[in-house]
């Protein structure tokens, strides 16, 4: 098949790209293979069927060549659906003393309906196309009929097959729009479900890596400086025995809220990594200016006024661990969070509700 590697499943065109592949495929063989048998002379070799066939062949091999180049998708269809029409509906014409001819045109409403991949497109196209076959019919060139009876049967006939195709096409083409869509929405949620910690919203620890080791791969192309904050509620457990456990969820929630609003650049980054464990990933001109970020955040947590039962102050506070990523040093998202760990729990064991310098 011919696509440009777009042949996947997941493609959203994999419908369309394999009916693409497929037609005109089939144009190139019978587009060749009814030139042969006129240049042999099975065929009468007429000037109108010569040029449709020709047209064909040669549209089908670029519609071909194209896909394989990276042709849009929506372009490839939209020349595939004119020819098709034009040369249905042209092939009756020239061809219309045969009524095995005449059938040829009831394939189209199908294909026009996945080609197209609309719903009004689809019906404009098929009630044009039974309009010109009804002219046909009934201007006489079509093929001969014994009575006018015999006309109005085959008339409703083909209008009957025509729109009965396109209703349930119509239908296909609307409920598979709505289930593309829901399934969209539905990898939406799981991607975000994946990604986001469902209590406070913020990314979550699988993130966290991902997130720390781009901005690692880029950081030499920055001027400034990667700086990692990890920290987390001094005496969680205490709060949530003397609250509830709810209660201490939603101190986590306004934890949350709290950290995005001082670190509210459009790069920064905050994590929840577990429990009353949390992180930013940011970037500072200076040591000072992380340092002064990192002194607002313990203040707006104090300023929060959630009563400490085990201190070490009456509101409740955290501790913290700062790391700062040198330039061109071989480094890793591990051993960065590990190094502000180690920070995080020295300002434990020293008094808690302040922060430290990470060892580099």
């Amino acid at each position: 098949m011919t696509s440009g590697g777009r042949t996947v499943e997941s493609c959203p065109d994999f419908l369309r790209i394999i009916l693409l592949n497929l037609l005109q495929s089939a144009g190139v063989l019978a587009w060749g293979l009814f030139l042969l048998l006129m240049l042999i002379g099975i065929l009468e070799p007429t000037p109108a069927r010569l040029f449709i066939d020709a047209l064909g062949l040669v549209i089908a091999l670029g519609v071909i060549i194209g896909l394989r180049r990276g042709m849009s998708v929506t372009l490839a269809a939209q020349v595939t659906h004119a020819f098709l029409f034009l040369g249905l509906l042209g092939l009756s014409f020239t061809r219309a003393q045969n009524p095995l001819t005449m059938t040829l045109p009831l394939v189209y409403p199908a294909l026009a309906f996945l080609l197209l991949d609309d719903i009004r497109r689809g019906l404009a196209g098929t009630l044009l196309m039974t309009a010109g076959l009804n002219i046909l019919l009934s201007s006489g060139f079509g093929p001969h009929l014994r009575d006018s009876g015999m006309l109005l049967d085959g008339a409703l006939t083909i209008t009957l097959v025509m729109v009965f195709q396109a209703a349930v096409m119509a239908l296909y083409v609307h409920h598979r729009k709505q289930s593309i869509a829901m399934l969209r929405a539905v990898s939406v949620q799981l991607n975000e479900l994946a990604s986001h910690d469902p209590l406070t919203g913020l990314h979550n620890r699988r993130t966290f890596i991902e997130v720390l080791e781009r901005e690692l791969a880029r950081r030499d192309d920055d001027p400034r400086q990667l700086a990692f904050l990890l920290f987390d509620v001094d005496r969680f457990k205490a709060y949530n025995d003397a609250y509830g456990h709810p209660q201490g969820d939603e101190l986590l929630k306004r934890l949350a809220d709290t950290t995005s609003r001082v670190f509210s650049r459009g790069e920064d980054v905050v994590f929840r990594l577990g429990g009353e464990e949390f992180g930013v990933v940011f970037h500072t001109e200076t040591p000072q200016q992380a340092a002064e970020m990192t002194d607002r955040l313990l203040a707006a947590v104090e300023a929060m006024g959630e009563p400490a039962p085990a201190g070490p102050h009456a509101s409740v506070s955290v501790s913290a661990g700062l790391y700062l990523v040198a330039k061109g040093r071989d480094t890793n998202a591990n051993l960065i969070y590990g190094r502000a760990d180690q920070a995080l729990y020295r300002a434990k064991e020293v008094g808690r509700a302040r922060w430290l310098h990470a060892s580099p």
